[in-house]
């Protein structure tokens, strides 16, 4: 299934951003990680269309720097992206994918999904991660925020695997 140790994890770190954006909802930033040259996939969950049908729609996914990566509206059937990235629509949620994350594709994603009356945004850290896998201390004391996220992140791949 995974060709490389690298592609297990990042389909792990994409598992636990699926999973924090499920916890964390609506307004909250959720960090997926990866790294440069890597496919990554960014979610984004709404409810407008839980219970109804929704004629119009549209979604805008922008990058870091508040540039346009891809814009969708449901009821004219249109999509464009810039080049290296992909849009995928299915009602309550819409992904963009990044085929080959660069340098510049780090920070922060915001999915903005709007609909007459109505119009919410989503955001969501795109951050590097390490080659290196730190381990927590062994030894008593304090953990802090990043290492119980590193101990939380493993565990999560061990059971992914």
């Amino acid at each position: 299934m995974w060709r490389t140790p690298l592609e297990q994890t990042a389909t792990a770190a994409l598992f636990l951003g699926i999973i924090m954006s499920q916890i964390v909802g609506e307004g909250s930033a959720v960090k997926v990680l990866s790294q440069p040259g890597q496919q990554v996939t960014l979610l984004c969950s709404y409810n407008y269309e839980d219970n109804t049908h929704i004629p119009q729609l549209s979604v805008q996914w922008r990058g870091p720097n508040n540039q346009l990566l891809c814009h969708y509206i449901k009821h004219k059937a249109y999509q464009n992206c810039t080049r290296g990235y992909t849009i995928s629509y299915s009602p309550s949620s819409i992904t963009l994918t990044i085929q080959h994350v660069h340098m510049e594709d780090f920070g922060a994603h915001v999915c903005s999904v709007s609909k007459p009356h109505e119009f919410s945004d989503y955001s969501m850290e795109l951050a590097r991660m390490s080659e290196y896998v730190t381990s927590a201390p062994k030894s008593g004391g304090d953990q802090s925020g990043s290492t119980w996220t590193l101990i939380i992140f493993h565990t999560l791949l061990s059971v992914c695997m």
